[in-house]
Order: structure tokens, then sequence, then C-alpha cells
């Protein structure tokens, strides 16, 4: 399990080197490509958040039994699904940290364009509406 838990903490450290690249300009992402990244992101975080939502579900505590060894067993397999510790919802949430991270890297290069153009639109309305005085 280790190496899973490293390979998650090399993949969040990567993508916090890009974006730090990306907002001193050392990363340049075309916008288009930026977009359709960003577009990939959001579905994969929509079937990520429904696959944990889904981990509730996945083990039905009652269905093991009345047995001391049943209920046991049950116990185990619903801390996989959804337990606080090496669950199936903890390496989803984790997953979802990731692409969050990815999609603001991702997002810097369009985000920050709309809004230069509406700052740029509004200064050239502002000095058109001076000449029009």
């Amino acid at each position: 399990m280790g190496t899973n838990s490293d390979s998650l903490a090399a993949s969040m450290q990567q993508w916090r080197i890009l974006s730090e690249q990306a907002a001193t300009g050392a990363l340049e992402i075309p916008e288009d490509v930026a977009f359709q990244c960003d577009r990939a992101c959001v579905e994969y975080l929509r079937h990520l958040n429904t696959m944990l939502q889904r981990t509730e579900f996945l083990v039905d505590f009652d269905a093991f039994g009345t047995l001391p060894s049943a209920q046991q067993l049950g116990r185990k397999f619903k801390r996989l699904a959804d337990g606080e510790e090496r669950s199936a919802a903890v390496a989803i949430r984790q997953h979802i940290e990731v692409i969050e991270l990815m999609r603001s890297v991702f997002r810097r290069y369009f985000v920050e364009t709309e809004e230069l153009d509406e700052s740029v639109r509004a200064r050239i309305g502002a000095i058109g509406a001076d000449l029009g005085e």
C-alpha cells in the first residue's frame, strides 16, 4: 500500500510544480488544449464523485447474517468500502484531489484569458464613452 500513497504524493507534487511553472509563465499550454483538458477533468470528477457516493452502498452489512463471525466479516468489508483508512472511498477522494489540482493548472490558461478580455473590453468601453462626451 505504501507505493500507492508514494505514487499519489508524487503526482500531487508534480502538479504543484506544473502549477508554479504556469504561474511564472515557464509552462505554456494553448488555451484550446487547456480547455479540452479541463473538460476531461470535469467529466472524470463527475465519474469519481458518483463512485464515491456509491461506496456507501458497496456492502450491505445486514446481509452477512447474525453470527458474530459474519458480523465481524461484514464490518471488515464495510471498512474496506467506505472506512477512513485504506478504503475505496479514501482512494477515490485522493484521486479527486489530484484531478482538482490538475484542473486548477488547466483553468489558469483560459479563465485568465477571459478575465483579461473582460478587462480590456471594459477599458475600451470607458475610452469610447470618454470620446463620446
